[in-house]
This record gives structure tokens, C-alpha cells and sequence, in this order.
């Protein structure tokens, strides 16, 4: 059954994805603490306000995620934002999320990228585990 991008629903549906992805748990062996991502507003694409969502990750697993507001991000060591067309790409599969950091389509709007470098295979995975969830977009959104 799919779940709207970036909801309470869909949030919980990639946890689950994270934690039966064996190559997740190998390369994130080391990995402590949260990561979120924002999706910025787009009327035109049918996202009227901020939509976040946050996996909290220890040594290979997914304690648990949640669509949450900016206002509880204050612990999340690491944030990536973006629009809506390029969460789209990502989830599609065609925009490496370390590509995209580094060519500006994805921000890190807290964090260190050199600090999350040694974890680029982790964070593939993590995306790779998004990539799984059967994932509804509001109307609007035409490729």
C-alpha cells in the first residue's frame, strides 16, 4: 500500500525499508545518530508547508522514524533539504544523493559534509531504502 512522500506513514514505511537492508547495516556499522530530510513548500507541486521526516539510526539500525516538524530538529545531527522536484529525482533513482549535495540540488542545512563523507555508502542505502518505499505524490506532480 502506498504512503504520500514525506508523511507520518511514509516515514514509518522507509524505517522498515532501512531495517531489512543488509547492505545498510554493514556499511552503517559506525553510524550514531539521526538524520532528517526536508521537502520545501511548492504550491504548484501540491506541498502547501515544510514537510520533514527523520530516521534515527544506531550502528546498522532504525530505532525509528517519524514525519516530524523544524521545530523538533534540534537534536538531528545531520539535514538534508530540497525541493520537491529533486526529492522526486532522488526517489526515482536519478539523482545520487552525494551528487546532489555536491552539485547544490540537495543542501545540507546541518551537518558536515566531510562528516558524513565516510558514511556515503550508508546514505546511499538509506536512499536506496526510500527508493523501496511504494511512495504516492500529490497531484501535481508531472515528470
Amino acid at each position: 500500500m502506498a504512503a504520500e512522500i514525506f508523511t507520518e506513514e511514509w516515514a514509518q514505511m522507509w524505517g522498515d525499508e532501512i531495517n531489512t537492508n543488509n547492505e545498510y547495516k554493514k556499511a552503517a556499522a559506525k553510524w550514531e545518530g539521526a538524520i532528517a530530510m526536508i521537502m520545501t513548500p511548492d504550491r504548484d507541486m501540491g506541498i502547501s508547508e515544510e514537510r520533514v521526516v527523520v530516521a534515527d539510526l544506531w550502528h546498522g539500525d532504525c530505532r525509528s522514524a517519524a514525519a516530524i516538524t523544524a521545530a523538533d530538529l534540534d537534536d538531528v545531527p545531520y539535514i538534508i533539504k530540497a525541493n520537491p522536484p529533486a526529492w522526486k529525482k532522488v526517489l526515482a533513482g536519478k539523482l545520487d544523493p552525494i551528487v546532489g549535495l555536491m552539485g547544490g540540488k540537495l543542501k545540507l542545512a546541518k551537518g558536515g559534509l566531510f562528516a558524513l563523507l565516510p558514511y556515503a555508502k550508508a546514505a546511499k542505502e538509506l536512499v536506496r531504502s526510500a527508493i523501496e518505499v511504494d511512495t504516492d505524490f500529490p497531484d501535481g506532480w508531472n515528470d
